[in-house]
């Protein structure tokens, strides 16, 4: 019976055969063979006590655990629509700093390329949207729908980016080399083929806000100027960047002030191509002084550089077929060499812009600067012609009155340049001494002596000039300008002296610079500037000399400047005779504030007259107080009288 008890239980749980053996032995065996079964009947039964709060918290845990998923949910729901509200990409800012971190301040496009390819690959594989595999390549659109990031936007950008620097790479050698301005072309039809793609991107886009969309197109124009710059379609190229630099100049003044110095870049950048664009339709003159601001307002941009440059040229091309001959020394010298025709237009352009900045220090400064490494050109220019007329006369093993013709007006070509060179030297010497003697720094009197040792060398070289010499009158202009910068020279040559101490030297050269300042006034006459120079030097020099007598005469047996304490005031040591430098700092005349004294706080007072003065008896007074005391038991305690 109780087998059949527990196989009809155990049938209900469903966990025996459909056949058992009910004797004893098979009895045995199946108990044992489905002993697992009834531990897990009995735990089961143990449990059901407590099984319905178990499920009540396994209830709760559930609805928990579904709120918190709802309330996940609607956060990135949030979140989503947040991002769709804030959906902004700043073009601008950004390519610029990349351009800055990576290259484009020192013109290295080919590292910014790289370094585009390169973030190019790590947003793809970010974003999981590479072109297939390691060895098939498998294209992927971008479309509106796919756009769920930011960084899907930076794709076409930095293709864009990507070409855009390696056609200005290609550029540096484009004029040399027709293939590689084929080239060129097709990269930046590429660049703009990726920013119009962008702009589109970010007009269907309903994420992007409208300054992304603003950007987006100004980027565009700005491309898209760029390739028809470059193929010489002037309206177009004029059309877009106006357009470009109006919606420029509308950022600018609603970004924020971080970002605003960007924007502002962009469109000065713009302007001379504008410029240069009006000029190609005929809306401006052919001026090549305009030209030339034009080429100084764009460094960085390469297009409209080698375009100027390139104008520039042909512009001096022309300008130097109407130069046919200078005039040196009173003769007429012809030219003939079409180079040597451009080079001395320039040189004239430049001397004439030097005379318009005169007042301008720093610009005339920089302005000589050009002058003499364009004289210098020039020079190596005449240098190999002279060559090459000598190789001929050499071939012809005889001389020819042709040749040396042309020998004679190559010599005194040289001549006027290399007068032209000296000339704008000095002016450059003399600005670069008139700084720093109004310099807050002003510099050493070595300093000095080595700028006027070179402007008297360029003065020599001027005197030895063959046909210059003939000039009396530019002899004697040279001969003052000589004495003038001898006397200057003798003077900070003497202030090196004195600030070592040697004050015999410096005395003599003192007195050496008085010689030829009094030589130099002679000779200048009535040239009231460089009279007044001259005058202010005159003082300059008979003070310092002074100094330098009383340092050698007076001072000959007292210690040295260094060993002198300069901080003692001289009023603590009026008996002392100081011999110090009047360039060295000197000493104090009195302490300031003055030094703090001891005093007493109150008056002392002494007693004369004590030993001559009478004092009236007091004994009975101290008797009627000795008898008070003396009573009583205190009294008794003294001694007191019973």
């Amino acid at each position: 019976q109780n087998a059949k008890t527990t196989s009809s239980s155990l049938k209900k749980l469903k966990v025996i055969p459909k056949k058992i053996d009910f004797s004893f032995l098979g009895l045995l065996y199946e108990l044992i063979r489905e002993m697992p079964c009834f531990l897990h009947l009995g735990l089961k039964m143990a449990s059901q006590i407590d099984h319905v709060a178990v499920v009540d918290e396994m209830e709760t845990a559930v609805l928990n655990q579904k709120e918190g998923e709802a309330e996940m949910e609607e956060n990135l729901e949030m979140e989503k629509e947040k991002i769709e509200q804030d959906f902004c990409l700043e073009i601008l800012p950004l390519i610029k700093d990349s351009q800055n971190q990576h290259g484009l301040r020192h013109g290295d496009y080919w590292s910014y390329r790289l370094y585009c390819s390169r973030r190019l690959r790590r947003i793809r594989k970010s974003l999981h949207f590479t072109h297939g595999r390691k060895h098939r390549y498998t294209a992927k659109l971008l479309t509106v729908e796919m756009i769920k990031d930011i960084r899907y936007l930076h794709l076409p950008l930095i293709c864009a980016e990507r070409a855009w620097a390696h056609a200005m790479q290609l550029k540096q050698d484009a004029d040399k080399n027709f293939r590689k301005k084929h080239h060129l072309n097709r990269k930046l039809s590429k660049a703009n083929k990726y920013a119009q793609e962008l702009l589109s991107l970010c007009e269907l886009c309903p994420r992007c806000d409208p300054r992304t969309r603003l950007e987006a197109e100004a980027y565009a124009k700005w491309m898209q100027a760029n390739l028809y710059f470059e193929k010489q379609e002037w309206k177009r190229a004029f059309d877009c960047f106006g357009s470009a630099q109006t919606i420029y100049e509308q950022l600018a003044s609603a970004v924020l002030e971080e970002h605003r110095c960007h924007y502002s870049q962009r469109v000065d950048e713009i302007v001379p191509s504008i410029r240069y664009c009006a000029y190609n339709i005929g809306d401006m003159p052919s001026d090549i002084k305009q030209l030339s601001q034009l080429r100084v307002a764009a460094p960085g941009y390469e297009l409209l550089a080698s375009k100027i440059d390139l104008v520039i040229s042909q512009t001096r091309a022309k300008a130097a077929s109407t130069l046919t001959e200078i005039t040196w020394c009173g003769r007429k010298v012809p030219v003939k060499n079409d180079k040597l025709r451009i080079s001395l237009v320039h040189l004239r352009e430049l001397c004439d812009e030097a005379q318009r900045k005169v007042e301008e220090e720093s610009a005339s400064q920089q302005l000589c600067e050009q002058i003499v490494l364009e004289c210098h050109d020039t020079l190596q220019i005449i240098k190999e012609d002279l060559q090459q007329e000598k190789k001929e006369e050499e071939k012809s093993h005889k001389k020819s009155q042709r040749l040396e013709t042309l020998r004679n007006h190559l010599a005194d070509i040289q001549n006027y340049v290399t007068h032209m060179k000296l000339t704008h030297s000095i002016k450059r010497t003399l600005l670069i001494v008139a700084s720093l003697q109004k310099s807050q720094k002003k510099g050493r009197p070595d300093e000095f002596v080595r700028l006027f040792d070179s402007l008297l060398q360029h003065l020599n070289e001027l005197e030895n000039l063959p046909g210059f010499s003939e000039d009396l009158e530019e002899q004697k202009q040279l001969t003052a300008r000589s004495f003038r910068f001898k006397s200057h020279r003798a003077f900070y040559l003497a202030e090196s002296y004195a600030e070592s101490e040697k004050w015999a030297e410096a005395y003599a050269l003192y007195d050496r610079a008085m010689e030829h300042l009094s030589q130099a006034i002679k000779l200048y006459g009535s040239n009231k500037s460089a009279l007044a120079d001259l005058q202010k030097l005159s003082d300059q020099v008979r003070g310092q000399r002074s100094v330098a007598q009383v340092s050698l005469f007076g001072g000959k047996d007292k210690e040295k400047t260094e060993n002198v304490d300069l901080s003692t005031p001289l009023a603590s040591r009026l008996d002392e005779v100081l011999r110090i430098s009047p360039n060295k700092k000197l000493p104090p005349l009195a302490p300031l504030p003055p030094e703090l004294q001891p005093i007493p706080c109150k008056p002392l007072f002494f007693d004369l007259a004590k030993k001559h003065i009478e004092f009236p008896n007091l004994d009975h007074r101290i008797e009627e107080k000795s008898k008070g005391a003396s009573g009583g038991l205190l009294g008794w305690l003294w001694g007191g009288k019973k």
